[in-house]
């Protein structure tokens, strides 16, 4: 047996130190090795991105699609409710108020009954003014309609007239008067003022009754000539 030879003791350094075993860490392994590790995990990572981001088009698609269902389940039903709709105004019912709202012999009948006894204002005041000759201008019209339980009205007259304008002279005034009287539908014309003015041409007014033959509506036939 061999001895050993011992180390003299340090006496600087206690028991404890002596007996002390350090701790050493060390990295052994390979670098081809940690590369693949940290590869894997970050292909790992890539990965795990991924799924992700498809779940979340998935469902965004998904809510997509069951709101476009929703929108064309809504056009379809308001389609339908449409035709529906179109379909009923082809009704007997529908058909019989578009035709008398257009204007079928019924309306016709109708309003030529209620407004048989009408006064066309538009047609009046035509034929005064179209029995203006050369040299007399109408300058205004007004009218107004009698009461139908009044006395004139009795007598066949259901309004009055008067006419105002001017004239280069008084014979002028006359004639138109005069042809004023060949009317039916008016009645005793009747000059109620002429008055010379400094240019020398003459203002008048002319007073007039209608007759109840200017009495028509718009749907008949013997309304005086002149315009409707």
């Amino acid at each position: 047996m061999t001895p050993t030879a011992l180390m003299p003791v340090d006496p600087t350094v206690s028991p404890q130190q002596a007996a002390r075993i350090l701790t050493l860490r060390a990295d052994l392994l390979p670098p081809e090795i940690r590369d693949g590790r940290r590869a894997r995990r970050t292909r790992s990572l890539v990965i795990v991105l991924v799924l992700v981001t498809l779940a979340g088009l998935g469902t965004w698609y998904w809510q997509a699609g069951l709101a476009k269902q929703a929108a064309e389940d809504e056009y379809n039903e308001t389609f339908q409710s449409l035709t529906d709709a179109r379909s009923d105004q082809k009704t007997k019912k529908l058909e019989a108020l578009v035709e008398y709202q257009e204007g079928g012999e019924a309306l016709d009948t109708e309003l030529k009954a209620v407004l048989a006894n009408d006064l066309s204002w538009t047609n009046m005041m035509n034929l005064l003014r179209n029995k203006a000759q050369k040299g007399v201008t109408i300058d205004e019209i007004t009218g107004s309609l009698v009461e139908e339980k009044s006395a004139e009205a009795s007598d066949g007259v259901v309004g009055s007239l008067t006419v105002t304008g001017t004239a280069e002279d008084k014979r002028l005034v006359a004639d138109y008067v005069n042809r004023l009287g060949d009317l039916k539908h008016v009645a005793n014309p009747f000059v109620t003022s002429v008055t010379k003015e400094t240019d020398g041409d003459f203002t008048f007014s002319v007073s007039v009754s209608i007759t109840e033959k200017a009495l028509c509506g718009r749907f008949t036939s013997d309304c005086p000539s002149g315009g409707k």
